[in-house]
């Protein structure tokens, strides 16, 4: 049906707002993380500085244990739901729980998260960058006076741009966005969050000054090169994938249960915040010193270190170490995001097996790593396509699409044979309980004080 007039011009006004909101949320986003990188990047050279003439037992520890409790200090001190990873909260507020979106908690989760992933503790930076992203969207569309309804479009636009923006993924953030952060959207919703991802790609590009030449030349380069350079891919090559892709599968269900525990005994220690960080990056910190120093730089998610592994002892330690890390990171509430650990995790798994196929048939897919990360990361939040794009665009090597879409289709098909809740439904459950654990315990307290006599 043709617009009159009046709703045609109605229509162009909409479409300004919308192009004004998503280039502002850009802009706000790509200055966030340039801030946010820049802190990250300030504290690990200094870490990496003092490792190098330091004893690695002594200052991998203390750098955890000190970084874990000044970002625990700084959470519970000013902003409570900065703690995490934030996706969980940011969830929480689109189905309409009251959860702060304010600029107090993005600056309180810039600061604490920049502390925690810079000292060493092994969370990612996206989960960060994610709530961020929602609190720029929010703030952006508040200025603009914009309607309820395009408020919560801007909160999950910005936060997929926050995940795009961490990772130069532009594919991998709508992805994200779309599966996980605003299921059930329109065709016309999606449009705006594919060019609100696009616009935030482009200014964070611009911004950011590490690469040479004129701003407007500057490429989007990998964030992960990827050594081997796949130009065929065989036959059989695919049920070494599927297998571990199911290996992938039912561990991340495993794993995620183990997570589940760990924080509610975590709750049962009724430790503060810092308390709780401080022995986190402390133990964190001596299991990371029994590790290759390669291992110190998590600027490539390890991906080069775990490349220098040549044993399946070697492999196996570095599974176990990084997996239980990231286990008792997320289960103390570090501020910072799972994704990232998850592909290295998934990354270390896919390298035992590589070792393991190379022992047993000596020949083993050079795409392991890769569709390691890809398929533990699909297993866990059930977003295939994001665990695939996001993937995929860490190396920009399209070879690298089929071995990781096989391993990621398996790991998740065997997943679901165990559990049909992936980790942020455990976690948001979790939080719901734990929010209603202390509003029962502070009615409580309150009753206590207006009958106590004295």
């Amino acid at each position: 049906m043709a617009l009159t007039a009046p709703e045609r011009r109605q229509a162009v006004r909409r479409l300004l707002r919308l192009l004004l909101l998503v280039n502002a949320i850009g802009i706000g986003v790509a200055v966030a993380i340039r801030l946010y990188s820049g802190e990250t990047q300030l504290l690990n050279s200094l870490r990496l500085q003092l490792a190098a003439v330091l004893p690695r037992w002594i200052v991998l520890p203390l750098m955890g244990g000190l970084g874990g409790a000044v970002a625990g200090g700084l959470i519970s001190a000013f902003e409570p739901e900065a703690k995490g990873s934030g996706i969980v909260q940011v969830m929480l507020w689109l189905e309409g729980v009251p959860i702060p979106m304010t600029w107090r908690l993005a600056i309180v989760k810039l600061l604490a998260s920049g502390i925690a992933i810079g000292s060493g503790l092994p969370v990612g930076p996206e989960g960060p960058s994610i709530q961020i992203g929602a609190v720029v969207g929010r703030a952006t569309a508040d200025g603009l006076q914009a309607p309820p309804r395009e408020r919560r479009l801007a909160v999950a636009i910005g936060s997929g741009a926050g995940l795009a923006a961490i990772f130069h993924a532009p594919l991998g953030g709508l992805a994200y966005t779309l599966e996980e952060m605003f299921k059930g959207s329109t065709v016309r919703s999606n449009a705006v969050v594919t060019f609100a991802i696009f616009a935030t790609i482009t200014w964070t590009r611009l911004f950011d000054g590490h690469e040479s030449g004129p701003l407007w030349l500057r490429q989007l380069l990998p964030v992960i090169e990827d050594p081997s350079r796949l130009t065929d891919f065989r036959l059989v090559d695919i049920p070494l994938l599927m297998l571990l892709g199911a290996t992938a599968g039912a561990l991340a269900m495993l794993y995620q249960r183990v997570i589940v525990r760990l924080r509610r005994g975590f709750f049962r220690l009724h430790l503060s915040l810092w308390q709780q960080l401080g022995l986190v990056g402390l133990g964190i910190g001596l299991a990371s010193s029994l590790l290759n120093p390669s291992f110190d730089n998590p600027d490539r998610l390890g991906f080069s270190a775990l490349l220098g592994l040549s044993t399946p002892l070697n492999a196996l330690v570095a599974l176990i170490v990084q997996a239980a890390g990231t286990a008792l990171a997320v289960a103390a509430d570090a501020p910072g995001g799972f994704l990232a650990p998850a592909l290295v995790v998934g990354a270390s798994l896919g390298t035992l097996v590589q070792q393991v196929c190379q022992v047993l048939f000596d020949y083993a897919p050079s795409t392991l790593l890769f569709a390691g990360g890809g398929a533990f990361l699909g297993a866990l939040t059930r977003t295939p396509l994001t665990a695939i794009l996001l993937t995929f665009e860490l190396s920009k090597d399209y070879a690298l699409l089929l071995p990781i879409g096989f391993a990621v289709s398996t790991a998740i098909a065997v997943a679901d044979l165990f559990e049909h809740n992936t980790i942020y439904d455990l976690m948001r459950d979790e939080s719901l309980r734990e929010r209603r654990r202390r509003s029962a315990a502070d009615a409580t307290a309150a009753a206590n004080d207006r009958t106590d006599p004295g």
